[in-house]
């Protein structure tokens, strides 16, 4: 509704200023006609005398002309002397400007009722005169103006309320859509997304902006459900082996030897469970870790640090750690990025046979940071490379290896936190992952 008040009084305004100012140029043209016209006649006076005006005025009378001029010379009390306008108007007593209507005698027409621009002048004698021109244009030019005032204001009004009716049963429509949507989002529904046209509009933007938000919720409901499994799982395993023991050593009324056995086992079940603990809250710190909390660090440094540390558990398996590493800054958390190095070089180095080898690249390449950590282990085939960066996701070929199944969904998680791109591709043997920062 505002919309069409302020489209309505745009119009009107610009409408009036065009009006004005053709107005004012109009009026300026007209007096500098009749003022060169008059500026003639005086000239005539000031040789001739009135005779010699009066000759003047017959004489243009008789000559048509593209501006078609109105004089009238009369005495001092008004009666007219020569001229083709009928009478002295009423309303004209001083010199100057003045524009009234009355019966002048057009070429060619005789006498008509015309609207007339004129300039009176006392002449020295007590004589007066009247110079005139046209000045219906003027009035044609009112009428003009306030049909296409009117017909503008009808038009621009009945297309506002149009499209503001419109507008709203959109904005209503969206309104509809989005309660239905968010509803059965609420009901279990996880999959439903709100539509989106190909207008890309404000509604379209926010349609896709809580599309990002169903799909993030869906998301983490999902991670939920299979953290909750996962979990459920990886502990019931060990601390149904600590019971038991426990119920074994208890009904065989185990020696001493025995029994330290009996702790021994368990002590170790329950460090692999406090291990998993330990991965899980850390998971769940990186996932909340913020944009806002990232600052500028040196992913190089980071690099060379996780390279250093693990060295010495290459050259004891008998394996070659190359590394290819250049200058590479970017926005981030320095912890989180550390744990994101170290996860993968661990895992090459836990899935690679004893003499085999584990690359790590750092490389700059336009507007972006590659990091790239290969290895010839047994890699991931690829319709389980999805799963395997799930929480609590123990792939067939690492259900023997000691691990929670976390490594690589807190790898996931830290590239999200950093808007990085993770890829997970075939080394030929082995296992190629690629994370791609970008600068911004």
């Amino acid at each position: 509704m505002w919309i069409t008040l302020i489209a309505l009084l745009a119009t009107g305004v610009a409408l009036t200023v065009q009006y004005m100012q053709t107005t004012r140029l109009l009026e300026a043209r007209t007096h500098a006609l009749v003022d060169d016209e008059a500026a003639s006649l005086l000239a005539r006076y000031r040789a001739d005398g009135v005779r010699g005006i009066a000759m003047a005025i017959r004489r243009q009378q008789d000559v048509p002309r593209v501006n078609e001029f109105f004089y009238l010379l009369a005495t001092s009390n008004g009666e007219p002397l020569v001229g083709n306008l009928l009478e002295w108007p009423v309303d004209v007593e001083q010199p100057g400007y003045h524009s009234f209507t009355t019966k002048v005698a057009s070429t060619g027409e005789g006498w008509r009722e015309r609207r007339v621009e004129a300039r009176a002048i006392v002449l020295p004698e007590g004589f007066r005169l009247l110079v005139g021109n046209l000045s219906d244009e003027r009035q044609a030019l009112r009428d003009q103006y306030l049909s296409s005032l009117v017909w503008s204001l009808l038009a621009t009004g009945a297309l506002g309320l149009a499209l503001g009716f419109w507008y709203s049963r959109r904005g209503l429509a969206f309104v509809d859509a989005a309660s239905a949507t968010g509803e059965s989002f609420l009901q279990g529904r996880l999959e439903e997304r709100l539509p989106v046209s190909e207008r890309g509009d404000e509604y379209d933007r926010l349609a896709l902006t809580m599309n990002r938000a169903f799909e993030e919720v869906e998301r983490l409901v999902g991670s939920l459900r299979a953290a909750t499994e996962g979990l459920a799982h990886d502990l019931k395993t060990p601390l149904t082996r600590v019971r038991a023991r426990l119920e074994v050593a208890d009904l065989e009324q185990a020696d001493a030897g025995r029994m330290h056995d009996v702790m021994a086992d368990s002590r170790q079940d329950l460090e692999t469970i406090l291990q998993l603990i330990e991965d899980v809250l850390g998971l769940a710190r990186v996932e909340a870790t913020a944009v806002a909390h990232l600052a500028p660090v040196r992913l190089d440094v980071i690099v060379a640090e996780a390279l250093e540390l693990y060295d010495p558990v290459a050259a004891e398996r008998d394996m070659e750690l190359v590394s290819r590493i250049e200058p590479a800054q970017l926005p981030g958390s320095r912890s989180l990025l550390a744990q994101m190095v170290t996860n993968l070089i661990d895992n090459a180095i836990k899935y690679t046979p004893a003499g085999g080898g584990v690359t790590v690249a750092l490389e700059s390449i336009e507007g972006a940071i590659r990091l790239v950590i290969a290895d010839n282990g047994p890699g991931i085939p690829e319709a389980q490379r999805a799963q395997a960066l799930q929480r609590f996701t123990r792939l067939d070929p690492s259900r023997s290896q000691p691990g929670s199944g976390l490594g690589l969904s807190i790898v996931a998680a830290a590239a999200r936190v950093h808007r990085a791109s993770l890829k997970l591709d075939d080394n030929a043997p082995g296992l190629r992952v690629e994370i791609l920062f970008s600068r911004l």
